[in-house]
């Protein structure tokens, strides 16, 4: 280790061994309400007939976020809370004095409910301000679920089982949610949860909280949580989940097209069937073991085509149930940047086709001020790999953290490749309620024993605040630096990154909402002598966010490259190694999410490489209450370089259809013109009862670019899956 990486490691030490002198234990707190614990069972229907309810502690004080902070809601919300014998039954009565004009257009599972009428509970079942799960649900009864991460982001791929029923009535709708306790976390000790309620109008863009109102805090800042009282005598954790599968699939005959004519036979079609399991049992009350055997993504989301006019490789988002759930934990150094974990590494190729996993295991959850994450993983096929990472949070201050990780791959290309480091994350709440976070972390790899070891090392101050936004980053990730599990967009680099935006609000606010300037935004990378590599900068002198919902910007940039190679920037393109300044002008429009009709547009226009560029990035969402959602996005591209022209476009197109908030399906197709690839994938999605569901997917792609027709009734590779999946407790 170099003379710098001690320096480095010294310095985030003192800075974390300050931070710890601050930690300290949490002031027992009063109950703003208590749920109400009842021996009987609801029947989940919208309601509210049983007595019960009217037993019940009423939260009635919610104030207003948006457009007017502190205000009282513009309309009565009441929540009411039963500890049931079956879970957390949460009850809203949301008034309404133009029930006509509630926006309801969702009904699937895990839908965006921006554009709706839509209420939201958190459930900090340990109340330690760090985690919770989101539960969700609109005037149709249409249901999505999120994990907290931070109080800027959380997993919305996490998955819970659940069940919520609504009704819409003369004086506006109400919700019933009710959440098994399995799928909560709690301690039994304990008879204080911390909580939070949300309710969403649309059509006055208005967002009103119970408690976190101020624009500074917020919904995910469980650091204003209310607490409620009375789950005592909660049950214990079940002994055992377990979700078998049973999948039927029918492949199609996998074909090379040639340009010219003709094509071969890669593999012939077939049929075949696939079982297997994932089992959720707990160690502790707070700490959970998962195993996987024979895990099938069948039906999890496509990636999306994308044409890419940079010499960087893209980043793909994880999008297999196993892996999200609780992916937050395994998070260390940038995230889409450098990656000590990008669990797409395990169990997919470098085309992204699927590779067979035997087994696998997850442990995870909070154990005497940690938080623990560990995942192991065996693949098959070509790949014969041995995969594990493990990860430990420990709290410090109110909601920060000193952390570690360590991952270690095993597999014939690269034997024992491992990788390890510290982070550290300290929030705080200084002077007039606002927000400031330090964090970093220095982590090394190494491909084997005795091979080279390559670090990166990060410190970002952050102020993320409503009327100001500035943050600035430093990032060295050094040549060697290659975790075999990782995500590295450029290695051998000194990074600078960072922005200073503010965002005022004019005090006649019947039009504007606020605006927004960017004084700065720039993203500047040196190689580790220094020479400039490449840039990014961007003002903003004007953008604009209605009340209605829309919003306008203006940006100015100017960008640097500086390939040390030629490259290929697109088929029959090559840029030359050298380099090369450029500007740009970019205009956005984004329409308001509760329009029936709504467009997103981007242009952009100026220099690009030695020539010009113009991008167009079109959309448009049609909403058909509350069955239908159609979008259709378009991306164009006209380049001219000093030697070759050329333009580039994507194309994509979602419809869903929802008949039921338990019965949705789904058509994605897209095209682009960098990989000549047309493809189609179609689901349905039956939850025949929560936690158990039906699925079925077709998915086909066909060759683009050819010097004929496409062949649609031949793709080039295609197939349809059955797939059930069994979900029970004991």
């Amino acid at each position: 280790m170099t003379v710098r990486s001690h320096t480095l490691a010294a310095t985030a030490t003192l800075v974390i061994a300050a931070a710890l002198s601050l930690s300290a234990p949490r002031a027992a707190a009063q109950s703003d309400a208590r749920a109400f614990r009842t021996s009987n069972h609801i029947t989940l229907d919208g309601r509210f007939s049983e007595p019960d309810w009217a037993r019940a502690d009423s939260i009635t004080d919610f104030r207003q976020r948006d457009p007017e902070e502190g205000a009282p809601a513009s309309e009565r919300t009441v929540v009411r809370l039963l500890a049931t014998p079956d879970g957390l039954a949460v009850g809203w009565w949301c008034a309404d004095r133009e029930p006509k004009q509630i926006v309801r257009s969702q009904l699937r599972r895990d839908a965006s409910l921006n554009a709706d009428d839509h209420v939201a509970v958190v459930v900090d079942g340990l109340h330690d301000k760090r985690s919770g799960f989101y539960f969700r649900a609109n005037a149709n009864g249409a249901m999505s679920d999120a994990e907290h991460l931070t109080f800027e982001s959380s997993n919305e791929d996490w998955d819970g089982v659940w069940n919520v029923r609504s009704e819409v009535t003369a004086t506006g709708y109400q919700v019933e949610m009710l959440i098994p306790w399995a799928t909560l976390r709690y301690a039994q000790r304990d008879s204080v949860f911390g909580m939070n309620f949300r309710r969403f109008m649309p059509r006055k863009n208005e967002e009103v909280l119970f408690r976190g109102w101020k624009r500074s805090e917020g919904f995910r800042f469980l650091e204003r949580e209310a607490l409620i009282g009375g789950f005592t005598r909660l049950p214990a954790r079940p002994k055992v989940e377990l979700r078998p599968y049973a999948l039927a699939e029918s492949r199609l005959t996998e074909r090379r097209y040639f340009t010219q004519a003709g094509d071969s036979v890669l593999s012939p079609g077939g049929s075949n069937g696939h079982v297997g399991f994932d089992l959720k049992a707990p160690i502790t009350s707070t700490l959970t073991a998962d195993v996987t055997v024979n895990p099938d993504f069948a039906q999890a989301e496509v990636d999306r085509q994308i044409v890419n006019l940079t010499r960087f490789p893209l980043f793909f988002p994880e999008q297999r149930p196993f892996f999200t759930e609780g992916a937050g934990i395994f998070d260390f150094g940038r995230v889409r940047q450098t990656q000590m974990f990008y669990s797409r590494r395990i169990g997919l190729g470098g085309n992204g086709t699927p590779v067979t996993i035997p087994f696998g295991v997850r442990v995870q959850g909070r154990t005497l001020g940690n938080q623990v994450g560990l995942l192991a993983m065996r693949t098959g096929d070509a790949e014969q790999a041995s995969n594990a990472v493990l990860r430990v949070k420990h709290d410090i201050l109110g909601r920060g953290f000193l952390g570690a990780m360590a991952t270690l791959s095993d597999r014939p290309a690269r034997r024992q490749s491992m990788a390890g480091g510290l982070d550290f994350n300290l929030p705080y709440v200084v002077q007039g309620g606002q927000n400031l976070v330090v964090l970093g972390n220095a982590s090394w790899s190494q491909d084997s024993v005795g091979a080279p070891v390559g670090g990166h090392y990060r410190v970002m101050v952050d102020y993320p605040n409503d009327n100001a936004d500035i943050v600035v980053r430093f990032d060295r990730v050094d040549a060697g630096y290659n975790p075999a599990l990782g995500f590295v967009q450029q290695r051998g680099v000194h990074r600078l990154g960072g922005g200073t935006s503010f965002t005022p609000r004019p005090r006649k606010r019947d039009v504007i909402r606020r605006f927004e300037f960017d004084l700065l935004s720039y993203d500047v990378v040196w190689d580790l002598n220094w020479r400039l590599n490449n840039a990014s900068l961007e003002v903003k002198p004007l953008g604009v966010q209605f009340q209605t919902g829309d919003q306008i910007e203006l940006n100015v940039q100017r960008q640097f490259d500086a390939p040390t190679d030629d490259f290929t920037l697109f088929p029959g393109a090559t840029v030359r190694a050298r380099g090369y300044w450029w500007n740009r002008v970019e205009a956005q429009y984004s329409g308001a999410e509760r329009r029936t009709v709504r467009f997103n547009v981007t242009g952009s226009t100026g220099q690009f490489y030695d020539g010009r560029s113009s991008e167009v990035s079109a959309g448009v969402r049609l909403r058909r209450t509350p069955h239908v959602l159609a979008t259709v996005d378009v991306v164009r591209s006209v380049v001219s370089l000093a030697q070759t022209s050329f333009t580039a476009n994507t194309v994509r197109l979602r419809s869903d259809y929802a008949f039921s908030p338990r019965l949705n399906s789904t058509l994605f197709a897209q095209w682009d013109n960098q990989s000549n690839r047309a493809s189609a994938n179609a689901r349905v999605r039956w939850t025949v009862k929560p936690g158990s569901d039906l699925f079925v997917v077709w998915n086909s792609n066909w060759p683009t670019g050819l010097n004929r027709p496409i062949p649609w009734s031949r793709p080039s590779r295609g197939g349809l899956v059955a797939k059930y999946v069994y979900f029970f407790r004991s």
